[in-house]
């Protein structure tokens, strides 16, 4: 699998099981309301403890842009960095909803001082963009990371689909 390296970023594909990745965070794309019933969020929710949809929903609405963390629960990630992508479950996503919600996971990760990441492909369901589209739009953000301490981005395929499109956006195949 495809892997890329630089002196602030170092991005792996995983195909490990979401709640056996040991990573300081494992980021969970939502939604402005803070409801977990659309996958990713709601398989998060399943693995870390129906209590983490209680944190998040005392601080709502959240900006799509902006990011909140909570612990992990019952996973192996040691917290959940919840992004909403969209302003309601199930709403449409753009691109640069994406870009921003990506954006705003390196942000918490330099304020948390978080060394590890977990990111699955986000916004690419429902009335989400193609996955291809989702997949460029993630790693191109994680490529742009310049923090102050190195940063592990884990890019979580849960699939054979989603790691081709990981591939292909590392490769810089995807028109």
């Amino acid at each position: 699998m495809a892997a890329e390296t630089n002196e602030s970023i170092d991005i792996q594909i995983s195909t490990l099981p979401w709640d056996q990745v040991v990573v300081d965070a494992f980021v969970c794309p939502t939604n402005s309301e803070g409801i977990m019933t659309q996958f990713p969020a709601s398989k998060l929710r399943d693995l870390a403890g129906r209590e983490v949809e209680d944190l998040v929903k005392e601080h709502t609405p959240l900006a799509i842009g902006a990011a909140f963390v909570t612990p992990a629960g019952k996973m192996k990630a040691r917290f959940l960095i919840h992004v909403p992508n969209t302003d309601k479950p199930g709403g449409r996503v753009q691109v640069e909803d994406v870009l921003r919600a990506t954006a705003a996971v390196l942000v918490a990760c330099r304020v948390k001082g978080f060394s590890s990441i977990a990111v699955p492909l986000m916004g690419a369901f429902d009335m989400g963009i193609p996955a291809e589209e989702a997949a460029r739009a993630i790693h191109s953000e994680l490529k742009a990371y310049r923090g102050e301490r190195p940063l592990k981005a884990y890019l979580m395929a849960k699939d054979a689909d989603d790691v081709e499109v990981f591939e292909l956006a590392m490769e810089g195949s995807i028109p």
